[in-house]
């Protein structure tokens, strides 16, 4: 994808940050917000699985582990697995206290007179219409909520996934990088693909519902770890044979791949405008396919928590086509959209962080029970304007970790 012969493309170094990669986190990042606060608004036309049958959670597991694979892929080919190792487990050691603090603070603030927390505090099922609590009742007591806490099986449901980080970081990555540093990285796919067919395969004793949760923290009933493993050691992988990748992309083969992918991609974005969602607009919905069909197309092969085979197809595409376009025309993307977008894919986790408590207290205001489809957009637009600010003015940066 490099040696392109217009001053558009992207100026391939030996850098380890990949500002495209900041960008495309940084467009996921909106897309989050859209599907956290989740109030139906002009945004919801792109960030309910409207490019394609994927979510902001499958963009941010792959990007985060090709991330992960370029920076300590690196410092594993400089100074050895064990320095690697230390690094690792310091990073999943942070992210564990950031995920208990999160808890214990939206948990204590349950506490505090006429401050309602439903938002950020019970998760709402709108197939079976059934709200379900993620913490222990506030009669169990403080040492009941900490308990669940520390193992990570209670707190809000929009902050999970950084729970799946933090075993990925701690129990997974360390395994990736000892097998990719003794060569044995076909094994090492061969036993993520069999991890992912076993789960695929095994029959749930509640539909919809994971079945295998190896560790029975909260994250897993909506990211199983024997799931989800596959498109993080993936990313990994990429990350880690980032050169040898790009060198593949700039050949023949490489080509008709990209060429593939975004038709594919293409494909996808048609098929998804034929979700029969009720909130959308008669215009901006496609017809061609019959609603049961879709639904039945979609229960199979399109299921988020356990990333259906379609999805999986779906999201690599997708992320091999957005690539390549900010490849050959980096310059007209980053001048129209990286100010704003860079900084936000740079600082993910500060902004993880921040959108809960901006969430808490969006949700307290009387704007989102006018269900005004006008002031949903109003507060779509004011929260990415406010998260923004914050970041670029790094608000917080020495204490909030990014």
């Amino acid at each position: 994808m490099n040696k392109l012969p217009t001053t558009w493309a992207y100026p391939e170094t030996d850098a380890t940050r990949d500002l495209r990669l900041d960008f495309m986190r940084g467009f996921v990042i909106p897309l989050l917000i859209v599907s956290h606060f989740d109030y139906f608004s002009l945004f919801m036309y792109i960030g309910w699985e409207r490019i394609g049958v994927v979510s902001t959670a499958e963009a941010f597991v792959m990007l985060a582990g090709i991330v992960i694979g370029m920076v300590y892929g690196k410092k594993l080919k400089r100074d050895g697995f064990n320095v690697c190792l230390s690094t690792l487990l310091s990073r999943s050691a942070q992210l564990y206290r950031v995920n208990v603090f999160i808890i214990l603070v939206i948990g204590l603030l349950r506490y505090v007179p006429l401050l309602n927390t439903t938002a950020v505090t019970t998760f709402h099922d709108p197939y079976r219409n059934i709200d379900y609590p993620l913490y222990p009742p506030l009669t169990d007591g403080f040492f009941s909520m900490l308990s669940q806490a520390l193992l990570l099986r209670c707190g809000p449901h929009q902050f999970q996934i950084i729970g799946l980080y933090v075993v990925l970081f701690a129990l997974v990555t360390p395994l990736v990088f000892l097998m990719l540093e003794n060569k044995q990285t076909k094994l090492l796919l061969g036993i993520s693909w069999v991890l992912y067919w076993i789960n695929f395969g095994t029959p749930e004793a509640q539909v919809a519902t994971a079945e295998i949760r190896l560790t029975g923290a909260q994250f897993e009933y909506a990211f199983p770890l024997i799931v989800w493993q596959l498109i993080y050691i993936h990313g990994i992988v990429a990350g880690y044979y980032k050169q040898e990748l790009l060198a593949f992309f700039n050949g023949t083969r490489g080509k008709l791949l990209v060429y593939a992918s975004i038709v594919l991609s293409l494909l996808f974005i048609i098929f998804t405008l034929n979700h029969p969602v009720d909130e959308f607009a008669e215009w901006s919905k496609l017809s061609f396919i019959p609603s049961e069909t879709f639904n039945n197309l979609y229960f199979n092969y399109f299921q988020k928590y356990k990333l259906g085979p379609g999805r999986l197809l779906n999201i690599t595409v997708l992320l091999i086509s957005i690539y390549a376009l900010l490849t050959r025309f980096w310059t007209p993307f980053n001048r129209a959209f990286g100010w704003f977008l860079i900084p936000l894919g740079q600082a993910s986790l500060y902004v993880f962080f921040v959108h809960i408590f901006i969430l808490l207290w969006v949700s307290n205001t009387p704007f989102p029970s006018y269900h005004n489809f006008w002031i949903n957009t109003g507060i779509h637009i004011v929260v990415y304007a406010l998260i923004w600010i914050m970041v670029t003015k790094q608000f917080l940066f020495r204490w909030i970790p990014r």
